[in-house]
């Protein structure tokens, strides 16, 4: 049933005025307020300060509840674990995104295959209760495409503060089995497809959450000054399309790692995702410590196109991306080594990545690089494929999310057989984060499960500081 207060609701986003609570969001536009963060039935906040709010907001609301019946116990767990949930996002997005609006679902089908305490019924009740008592502000989606959102108020902040809810007090709940394996219909950025469970998808989830309880266990920090936060940021916020959710400061408490497959198929992808540091400017992934300890990061140099060479039983031991007449001009200028190697290798994934005949060599090149005037994008690409002679028949053919296929499995047996022996190593698609100490028995482990694998070695690179290992 809809109530009286629902002329309250305000579609505008609110600015919320309190220091402890701002959040600035440095050279961004806002994003239409009709579009929001979708609700994360999965965070949560810390102790003590997640039970004191909830139990002040549940005091507090208990005058506008319209109920006539009191709730019976299970009902009332219920409806304790939904307004905390609605709590935690909004406070998400007050913190840490812009603009600050949580998105969801108020038809009764919303949320399917949900905990039970999850139904859009249950959000746009309880939604609304919280609007009655000035602690959210909201506006109904009208339209296709729009969907219903809510804000916190300032008296919702005001009352978090007291409770001592911070930007630190966020958590996230350990995954359930039926999301720790995700497969989507295209790429990364379509939506998700209901598969049958097999022994392998099961066996999968299972080594995942295996690992994620693994890691809860672990201490991962990342001291950040402000104007490192801010390099994060505009890093993070560059890449997004106009009208994206944006942040405003980095988000440092989602750990749990899920698996994602493409194409609608288990062949391609199945890369690891959902770790707060995968998405880690390289720059600041040095500073990452585990359980206190300083990290190194060590990669599968050349993944891909190595591995295109050994499935052929050809072993292949160069750096694939670096062009002799591109070598030579650089220090022609007095350019630094390499100084275009990450503009070769943009090319060559794309190379590699391309199906559609869609000009890959057209790509838009990292961090501002350009062999204009020198070369022609054309003579690079045919520069990659003299020098890749013996599989350039594999460019074209779409070959990426195959080879992540691999990649991702082979991660996934490398955390394993690692956590086995009580090392904490932090993916990162085909490299690996770990402690100084645990650097020796790492490489080793890369090396054997590559070795099992592929039938060759493989080239690891030390990515900070040092040489190829």
């Amino acid at each position: 049933m809809q109530h009286s207060h629902i002329s309250t609701w305000r579609g505008a986003e609110k600015s919320a005025s309190f220091a402890a609570l701002e959040c600035t969001l440095p050279d961004a536009i806002a994003p239409e307020p009709s579009k929001g963060t979708w609700l994360d039935e999965w965070l949560d906040l810390r102790e003590p300060e997640g039970q004191a709010l909830t139990s002040e907001v549940l005091a507090l609301t208990a005058a506008f509840e319209t109920r006539v019946r009191k709730r019976r116990q299970e009902a009332q767990i219920c409806h304790q674990i939904i307004v905390r949930r609605i709590l935690a996002n909004g406070l998400r997005c007050h913190h840490f995104r812009r603009p600050s609006l949580v998105s969801y679902y108020r038809k009764a089908d919303g949320y399917k295959d949900s905990p039970p305490w999850l139904s859009g019924e249950a959000m746009s009740r309880t939604v609304d209760l919280l609007v009655a008592a000035g602690l959210l502000d909201g506006t109904r989606g009208q339209r296709r495409g729009f969907a219903s959102t809510y804000s916190i108020t300032d008296r919702l902040c005001e009352i978090a503060i007291a409770c001592g809810v911070t930007d630190n007090s966020f958590s996230t709940l350990r995954l359930p089995l039926k999301r720790l394996v995700r497969l989507r219909e295209g790429n990364y950025e379509t939506p998700e497809v209901a598969f049958p469970q097999t022994a392998e998808t099961i066996r999968w989830a299972a080594l995942v959450r295996a690992y994620n309880a693994f890691l809860a266990q672990q201490d991962i920090s990342l001291p950040l000054t402000a104007d490192e936060k801010a390099k994060w940021v505009r890093h993070w916020n560059n890449d997004k399309k106009e009208g994206a959710v944006l942040l405003c400061q980095p988000e440092l408490f989602q750990t749990d790692l899920y698996r994602q497959f493409a194409n609608g198929s288990f062949g391609a992808g199945g890369r690891l995702y959902g770790g707060w540091w995968i998405n880690t400017p390289k720059a600041l992934r040095r500073k990452i410590a585990i359980n206190g300890q300083a990290t190194v990061e060590l990669d599968f140099s050349g993944c891909a196109i190595r591995m295109l060479y050994h499935e052929r039983g050809l072993d292949y031991r160069d750096d694939p991306y670096q062009l002799g007449a591109i070598v030579a001009y650089e220090a022609e200028a007095g350019l630094p080594p390499s100084h275009f190697r990450e503009g070769v290798k943009a090319m060559t994934q794309a190379l590699i990545n391309d199906r559609d005949g869609k000009r890959p060599d057209l790509i838009r090149l990292p961090d501002g690089l350009s062999f204009y005037p020198r070369f022609k994008r054309s003579e690079v690409r045919r520069m990659i494929e003299e020098k890749h002679a013996p599989i350039v028949d594999a460019f074209g053919t779409g070959a990426g999310l195959r080879l992540q296929r691999i990649d991702s499995d082979l991660a996934l047996a490398i955390i394993t057989k690692l956590m086995r022996q009580k090392v904490v190593a932090l993916p990162i698609h085909d490299s690996f984060l770990v402690g100084e100490q645990d650097e020796v028995t790492t490489h080793s482990t890369m090396n054997e499960v590559y070795r099992d694998k592929l039938g060759f070695a493989p080239l690891i690179n030390r990515i900070y500081p040092g040489p190829l290992i």
